[in-house]
Order: C-alpha cells, then sequence, then structure tokens
C-alpha cells in the first residue's frame, strides 16, 4: 500500500483534485450584501438583558431556618424551613444560577447542594406587585 501513494500517483491525485478544491474554472462569487437590520434602525440604543435583582437565601438564626428572597432594597416575609445538617448558626445559602453557594464565613463559602425549600422559592413567579408575570 506504501508504494501505491507515493511517486507518480501522489502527484496525478494532486492534480486530480485541486482543481476541485478551487472549483474549477467558474468564475468566483462575490458575497451578496447584508440586508439592513430592522430591528437595529427601529430601537436605536436598546439596553442589554439585565440580571434579575432578586436573590433567594436560606439563613440560619439560633432559633431556626428561614427563606426568604431580596430584591434591590426590598426583603420578603421569611418563611421556616427545615435546616440542613452542615450550615451553621449565621450562615445562609444563596441560589446562584443553577446551583447554590454557602455564605457567612470565609472558611466555610463554597458550592453545597440546593435544599429543595430554596429552590421551590426560587422557582415561584414573583406576585402581582413584584414584576412580570
Amino acid at each position: 500500500m506504501r508504494v501505491f501513494f507515493c511517486g507518480p500517483f501522489r502527484v496525478f491525485l494532486l492534480a486530480a483534485f485541486l482543481p476541485a478544491c478551487r472549483g474549477g474554472d467558474a468564475p468566483e462569487a462575490t458575497p451578496a450584501p447584508a440586508p439592513p437590520d430592522t430591528a437595529r434602525s427601529s430601537a436605536p440604543s436598546a439596553a442589554p438583558p439585565r440580571r434579575p435583582t432578586i436573590r433567594h437565601y436560606l439563613a440560619r438564626t439560633a432559633e431556626r431556618c428561614e427563606v426568604h428572597s431580596v430584591d434591590r432594597d426590598v426583603v420578603s416575609p421569611a418563611t421556616q424551613t427545615p435546616c440542613p445538617q452542615d450550615l451553621q448558626v449565621g450562615e445562609r445559602i444563596r441560589v446562584m444560577g443553577k446551583s447554590c453557594l454557602r455564605e457567612g464565613s470565609t472558611e466555610r463559602t463554597q458550592p453545597v447542594v440546593c435544599p429543595g425549600a430554596l429552590l421551590s422559592a426560587a422557582r415561584e413567579p414573583p406576585g402581582p406587585d413584584g414584576g412580570a408575570p
């Protein structure tokens, strides 16, 4: 097989396939101009999408654990929930996208498994006075 792909046969293959790669004797095509973007012209300065301002927390106090959310400066009423075993007093768990992060002490700040009560609170749509349905 090695003898088959060396010497004059290799030159023949290159000569045969090189015009096919260039398109042969066909004239080169010029790219068509792009159509004007009507969305940009109708909205002169559209702002980029922003991250949601609401944050969901599960916090542990000396007496209990509670789930609440904070939207800018507005704190929702707290809902009592069972405490995760490894959450210490003064620490809290925050939903960050599709994962959760433990906060409170710098030594223990790390990603953790999201508690079910916190995930269900994060999935609930805001109320009628809290924004979009």
